[in-house]
């Protein structure tokens, strides 16, 4: 993140750089009822940006999510709080799923460190309804946007573990 940085000021660009973790998504999954409809959950949820809450619940709706998890998903979608405020209550929501509270600690620890770094021009924001490449990111999903150039998304990734296994370097994990 340092380093992009440094790339970012030298480009005299200023970017948000949203972040989440899969396993917060798995979580909410999880406390919804929808672990076993995952990734049809975050193919709705992946919308919001293009066609909002209703949108998406519409879309749950059309995949057959039940009432609970429609009503689950509409209500934290709808919460205008803040994104520490909605983290605080996500560690509430997630007492009971052990993969939520692991990927509510990763982000902690992530965020933590990288305020620590005195970043010149990228932000740092939580976003959980960032649902970009889970069918093999498994920890921290990030995605990179310019705030000062009308682009949308300049870049954009995450945590792996063992994807270099399908080309034959087994238990190697990354981040790109």
């Amino acid at each position: 993140v340092k380093l992009y940085d440094d790339v970012f000021t030298n480009l005299n660009l200023d970017v948000t750089i949203r972040i989440n973790n899969r396993k917060i998504l798995a979580g909410i999954a999880e406390v919804f009822g929808m672990n076993d409809r995952f990734v049809d959950f975050t193919i709705a949820l992946d919308k919001l940006d293009k066609v909002g809450v209703e949108g998406v619940v519409a879309e749950m709706q059309r995949r057959a999510f039940d009432d609970n998890s429609c009503d689950g998903v509409r209500s934290l979608l709808n919460k205008k709080n803040s994104a520490s405020e909605i983290l605080e209550e996500l560690k509430v929501l997630l007492a009971s799923s052990d993969e939520g509270k692991e990927g509510l600690n990763e982000l902690d620890f992530v965020l933590e460190n990288v305020k620590n770094l005195g970043l010149k021009t990228a932000t740092i924001q939580f976003d959980m309804t960032l649902a970009r490449g889970l069918n093999y990111y498994t920890g921290a999903i990030f995605e990179v946007a310019a705030n000062n150039v009308a682009i949308g998304s300049i870049g954009g990734g995450g945590r792996y573990d063992d994807l270099t296994g399908v080309f034959g370097l087994q238990n190697m994990s990354g981040i790109g």
